[in-house]
């Protein structure tokens, strides 16, 4: 074969091996390249994702609510494994405790799998130390309430997982939720680091902290009184609310049984925030919005007698009954002997329309606007609907939906004036880098009752702790103001049960002078229920406390 010929052969296979290296290049350039790049950016770059922990909250003193501690968890990364059943080995002895279905989990062929979660810091050390190969110890948030049960049900709580349930945690999410940051770094075949892109101050990914208007120490007390009083009576459950009226400022929401938020307990019904959330029918305490619209309207007269048909008043469509038997009443009598017969009296010099706008003006079915997503609105039907008993029954606390909160705003309203304010429990919030602010729409107060009828309302108020249904909520040497309520709850077959009541008392003190609003309901006492005789003194105590608290007097 002569010299051309082996140089047309060289050169075309040269071609032909060229062109064949082309097209395989073209193909992996062009059909695979993106799956090619991405497989040895892989292996040689690791993004790191960067959190902090979640904000804290606390009360109106800084006192500490909620915070969140580092905890070491045990994970895996099974397709960086060269032997797993040795390394599975190795695991049991340096912790026992780890099933058979966790140590399966290194034999996947997932590239990430949770052994074991919350770690004693010993373990995970000896774990650290043991420097297996596809297996890691990181570091974990874990919420953690430090007062226990204290304010659980309006706190909430968040799952191992960082999942925020209910409360104040769920309710302010976007601010307590940390931030988050992703950062580049590269490293060489044996996973070394070659480079690693500037990581954030963690500081700067915290989340921020939230300072409620909640008094720890009057909370405290609420709590603490409820059970006392729910022990007591042998009551099913109990609740209160203690608030500022001047700035609506929120200072206890209590409920019992209280629940521990670190425990997680699954008993939906002690999770309920009943202060807020529950809604029934308000019973004697809701005669405030009837007197105080009629003296808001020139209805009645201090000096008066209203007729109170001895205790029984037979309408044809209904009766109504009085606890205790009397004729003619003045106002004042007929709220401190806490007459319906009297109260729906007066409610008919009112007119079902008028008393309607008024109940609507005190915010009765409306959200409070205290902005926890558990609050309720409550319901109050159209006056149209309203027939002779309906109307009757509304004007002495019944045919009506309401929330505690909502009463307690009611005598919030006739403490502050005649001025409602709205009630806030976010006092403000706070950034990492220290700036303070408050997202929330700033509401402006509004005038529900005159001046004059708030002070006939107050005095009256005063009369039923002096030598009415509430004296048991008197404090020596304060002027309190309040009323008394026993509402019967419905049973089963749907009628009313005289043995299921919701004991309550709503008032304020000083009289001439309000600094505290609460309100107390005990729900289910058994035997004697009166609410002068069940609640009141809880809230005396309650009031006592708060007064103390707030260097008001006492």
């Amino acid at each position: 074969m002569n010299l051309k010929i082996r140089l047309y052969i060289i050169v075309t296979l040269l071609a032909l091996g060229l062109g064949v290296a082309l097209i395989k290049a073209g193909f992996l350039q062009l059909v695979r390249g993106s799956a090619l790049k991405e497989l040895a950016e892989r292996q040689y770059s690791r993004v790191t994702h960067y959190s902090s922990f979640r904000g804290d909250i606390v009360d109106r003193q800084g006192r500490l609510l909620a915070t969140s501690v580092g905890v070491h968890s045990l994970y895996a990364e099974p397709r960086r494994m060269n032997r797993p059943d040795q390394v599975a080995k190795t695991l049991k002895h340096a912790m026992p405790s780890l099933t058979n279905a966790q140590l399966e989990r290194l034999s996947s062929d997932r590239s990430f799998v949770w052994l074991a979660r919350r770690l004693d810091p010993n373990i995970s050390r000896r774990i650290e130390d043991l420097k297996l190969d596809g297996i890691g110890v990181s570091q974990e948030e874990q919420r953690f309430y430090p007062n226990h049960g204290l304010l659980g049900q309006t706190l909430g709580f968040v799952t191992i997982d960082g999942q925020s349930l209910g409360g104040v945690e769920r309710a302010f999410e976007r601010y307590l939720k940390p931030k988050s940051w992703s950062a580049l770094s590269l490293q060489d075949a044996r996973n070394r680091p070659i480079r690693s892109y500037l990581a954030p101050n963690s500081e700067d990914l915290w989340g921020d902290q939230i300072t409620l208007t909640i008094d720890r120490n009057v909370q405290f007390v609420a709590e603490e009184v409820l059970a006392q009083t729910v022990r007591a009576h042998g009551a099913k459950g109990g609740w209160a609310i203690v608030m500022k009226p001047k700035t609506g400022e929120i200072l206890a929401l209590a409920n019992v049984p209280l629940i521990n938020p670190n425990k997680h307990e699954k008993n939906s019904i002690a999770k309920r925030n009943n202060a807020i959330s529950r809604t029934g029918e308000p019973g004697s305490t809701f005669k405030m919005v009837t007197f105080a619209t009629a003296y808001d309207l020139g209805l009645i007269h201090p000096e008066e007698k209203i007729y109170c048909e001895k205790g029984k008043w037979d309408l044809g469509y209904m009766v109504i009954k009085d606890i205790i038997a009397k004729e003619y009443l003045t106002p004042e009598e007929i709220f401190k002997y806490s007459s319906n017969i009297g109260t729906y009296k007066i409610a008919q010099r009112i007119g079902k329309d008028k008393f309607y706008e008024a109940i609507k003006r005190f915010g009765y079915g409306e959200l409070p606007g205290l902005n926890l997503l558990e609050e309720a609105r409550g319901y109050v039907s159209k006056p149209e609907t309203w027939g002779l008993a309906r109307f009757a029954n509304v004007s002495f606390g019944y045919g009506i939906m309401a929330s505690s909160l909502q009463m307690a705003l009611m005598v919030s309203t006739i403490a502050n004036g005649g001025v409602r304010v709205p009630p806030k429990i976010l006092k403000n919030i706070q950034r990492a880098n220290g700036e303070v602010y408050n997202p929330l729409p700033e509401y402006r107060p509004v005038r529900v009752l005159s001046e004059q009828a708030a002070q006939a309302m107050t005095q009256i108020m005063v009369s039923d702790t002096e030598s009415g249904t509430g004296k048991r909520a008197a404090i020596a040497g304060v002027k309190v103001a309040g009323k008394t309520g026993t509402a019967e709850k419905l049973s089963e077959s749907g009628r009313y049960a005289k043995h299921l009541n919701l004991s309550s008392f709503a008032g304020f003190a000083p009289a001439d002078n309000p600094q505290i609003v609460a309100l107390v309901t005990i729900d289910e006492p058994r035997g004697v229920a009166f609410g002068g005789y069940v609640a009141a003194p809880a809230w005396r105590e309650i009031v006592e406390a708060a007064l103390i608290q707030e260097g008001s007097v006492l």
